[in-house]
């Protein structure tokens, strides 16, 4: 028997105890309801240690063997620099080292995200040549990977906590007529060696991380 005032089987309505209302409410209360999440402002990390140990190793051995052949053949060539994933994920997870967990890669905008420090450049530099610089971009902090010793494994991390906006940053010469803004305003890409920058701001360069790269995930 169904009862035809709360629909339930076992008994009528004449004996039935429960309110319709009561009963209908009852079940919209345990429904669950989930706000909506904004996408565009997710960020998924999937690049992880494993991740960033197996690319560096198959970088590695390649630049190796690139090495190894040209010396046997006799020839020049150019090696190539570390990917920006590499990079980038090796300084995120010196950051991780140093207590700042909440750095994320693979972000819609700038090379890593931080709630700590916003958004966060990282500039690498395998050689004495110059970093070339997007005019458009834009930071928080910037981080230099020193990896000019990086096929032994050994890298040196310095931290300017300079904004691409701040009066310091915008004055750095590229030459002796051109400022970086100038350049900027221009269009153009500034160039500068590490040890061009560091001579112009040497006060605001501290010195993260010096060791090897294995020691960076202990």
């Amino acid at each position: 028997m169904k009862c035809s005032n709360c629909g339930l089987i076992g008994h009528n309505k004449r004996t039935c105890t429960n309110d319709a209302n009561t009963h209908t409410n009852t079940k919209t209360s345990h429904t669950e309801v989930k706000e909506p999440i904004d996408k565009s402002i997710v960020c998924i990390d999937s690049y992880g240690p494993e991740v960033l140990k197996t690319q560096y190793r198959l970088h590695k051995d390649y630049v190796v063997g690139r090495i190894k052949s040209s010396s046997e053949l006799c020839i020049k060539i150019r090696l190539p620099s570390i990917p920006e994933d590499i990079s980038e994920n090796i300084v995120k997870f010196i950051l991780y080292k140093l207590g700042d967990t909440s750095c994320s890669w693979d972000c819609k905008k700038g090379d890593l995200i931080s709630s700590k420090e916003g958004k966060i450049e990282c500039k690498c530099f395998t050689s004495d040549g110059p970093c070339s610089f997007t005019p458009s971009s834009d930071w928080n902090v910037i981080y230099f990977l020193d990896a000019r010793n990086w096929l032994n494994d050994e890298f040196v991390l310095y931290r300017v906590p300079l904004s691409r906006t701040s009066k310091e940053w915008k004055s750095i010469k590229v030459n002796k007529k051109q400022t970086f803004e100038d350049q900027c305003k221009q269009g153009r890409r500034p160039r500068l060696t590490w040890v061009e920058l560091h001579n112009q701001l040497s006060q605001f360069c501290d010195k993260k991380y010096n060791g090897r790269f294995d020691d960076i995930f202990h």
